[in-house]
């Protein structure tokens, strides 16, 4: 017996220490799901990448929500007139119809994960599904997967493999829950007309697809969104999971939703890795409860200055379009970084969205985007990878980086950054001060470490991050007073490293 135990005794430890493995650790219920903790790797990660691509990317018009706006012939982007001028009447061509003519024959996983390895970012992905249902991977719970149709080819699988083989997590966004009745009009007499006219949304051969109250159940759907969750999760082991704004809480849909987490969290624990889930505020509320999982906000939407957990902003690259459309209209390099960068002393991090086309070729300018914040990342990384929000996180007034949009949200912008807009970051006791410009003059003072100032009582160095010219530098009664070299590091925003003097014992 003692033998036995003697044996034993490593297992037993073992499980004492990870519970998780004698059992599912997590219960679906909320509070249960609440004490998972957030990963430090994705905390110190900071940047991510992930895209909107799939078969709205065909038509490229106003937005991916064409599948949705083509049937709306009352909105005012006008969909509906240009689906009919260019691919012929609902009945003859509809969105499903879209399927054959997505083909992706420009994807290349491995060159997507080399641009997105040289962008800096720690992990990535595609949003898997979106709200038209349409699934990217290869899927043995529902037919309509880009593996049976389109371009024939499980893309997520490629892209996961090519990534992992990089060294870099994995992230899956999903946009699929709003898919009940989202393809439908909004008004009875739209829906009506269409019916009349033989348009396939009330087809009931293609129910599970166009998912809709004329041909399905909403409790038939829900289970197949679980059932398309759990493959996923099963099949591609994600690092993150994002989940688009939506009814996640409802009785209706809370028991799926709660089954679907709690099996997530318990398939990675089992696994003894750490994952994550981002919880996004989508409009008025969290989708789940707020003390779950990582908050996230959509371009920042309704964020305020300082959130008191850890949380990440999703942007899209472009301004007018997640999805590639026509005529995108590209945020500058310049925009980004110095974004990202404000998210960052905020406590924050971004997942930016790509917009590939069709034929799945990123657009050189989006290209450019990527390598330039790749480029100041290997000069500045050492101020992002791994810091933590200081004291004061920004020096500079933040209203003209704030605006309001049409439907009274608040928003950020930051094309109007100077030299006088700086940010902090803390590793350990070592401090970084980032300007989000280059002073004309070449002389940089910062206002928050004046002489005597309560957050730094003194410093010991100061260097410019990327430069191996010394700077000179003086602490007043004004700010900390630096000069600048004549040559610029890098683009965009400018680190300063700051050591501090030891502490009196």
């Amino acid at each position: 017996m003692r033998a036995f135990w003697l044996k034993s005794l490593p297992l037993l430890l073992l499980l004492a220490a990870n519970p998780v493995l004698g059992g599912d650790r997590y219960k679906p219920d909320w509070q249960s799901l609440a004490t998972h903790q957030n990963p430090e790797w994705l905390i110190d990660g900071k940047f991510g990448i992930y895209a909107h691509w799939g078969v709205y990317s065909v038509p490229a018009h106003v937005s991916e929500w064409y599948g949705r706006l083509m049937h709306d012939r009352q909105d005012p982007r006008s969909a509906y007139d240009f689906h009919i001028k260019t691919f012929g009447p609902l009945d003859r061509f509809g969105y499903k119809d879209f399927i054959s003519l997505f083909r992706a024959e420009k994807f290349n996983a491995d060159e997507w994960s080399d641009l997105i390895q040289q962008s800096g970012a720690r992990y990535a992905g595609i949003a898997v599904i979106h709200h038209d249902g349409f699934a990217l991977w290869q899927s043995k719970v529902n037919r309509w997967n880009s593996a049976e149709m389109g371009p024939k080819r499980d893309l997520y699988g490629e892209l996961v493999k090519a990534l992992r083989a990089r060294g870099l997590k994995i992230v899956a966004t999903e946009h699929h829950m709003r898919t009940f009745n989202w393809y439908l009009p909004p008004d009875r007499k739209s829906r009506d007309e269409l019916r009349q006219a033989g348009v396939d949304l009330f087809d009931p051969k293609y129910a599970d697809f166009y998912w809709n109250e004329y041909t399905s159940k909403k409790s038939d759907f829900i289970d197949q969104w679980k059932a398309k969750i759990q493959e996923l999760i099963d099949t591609y082991r994600p690092d993150v999971l994002w989940f688009d704004g939506g009814d996640y809480t409802s009785p209706e849909v809370g028991g799926a939703v709660l089954g679907a987490l709690a099996h997530y969290y318990n398939h990675a624990a089992e696994r003894r890795v750490e994952v994550e889930v981002l919880n996004k505020f989508a409009g008025r509320k969290f989708n789940f409860p707020r003390e779950f999982g990582i908050l996230t906000f959509e371009e920042g939407r309704d964020r305020p200055d300082l959130v008191d957990r850890p949380w990440i902003d999703d942007q899209r690259i472009g301004h007018n379009a997640w999805g590639y459309v026509e005529g995108l209209k590209i945020k500058t390099p310049a925009e980004i970084v110095r974004g990202f960068v404000d998210r960052v002393s905020r406590g924050g991090g971004l997942l930016l969205s790509l917009s590939p086309k069709a034929d799945g070729e990123i657009p050189e300018d989006q290209k450019i985007v990527l390598r330039e914040m790749g480029q100041w990342l290997k000069v500045n990384g050492e101020a992002i990878y791994g810091s933590r929000a200081w004291d004061v996180h920004a020096e500079g007034s933040t209203e003209k980086l704030t605006y309001t949009d049409q439907n009274g949200s608040r928003r950020w912008r930051f094309d109007g950054c100077t030299p006088e807009d700086i940010r902090f970051t803390v590793k350990g006791r070592t401090l970084y001060a980032i300007a989000l410009g280059w002073p004309a003059n070449g002389e940089l003072t910062i206002k928050t470490l004046a002489k005597g100032n309560a957050h730094l009582p003194g410093i010991a160095a100061v260097t410019l991050v990327g430069s191996s010219t010394p700077v000179k530098w003086s602490e007043t009664e004004q700010g900390l007073i630096v000069r600048l070299p004549a040559e610029k590091p890098c683009k965009y925003a400018y680190t300063l490293k700051i050591t501090p003097k030891p502490l009196s014992r």
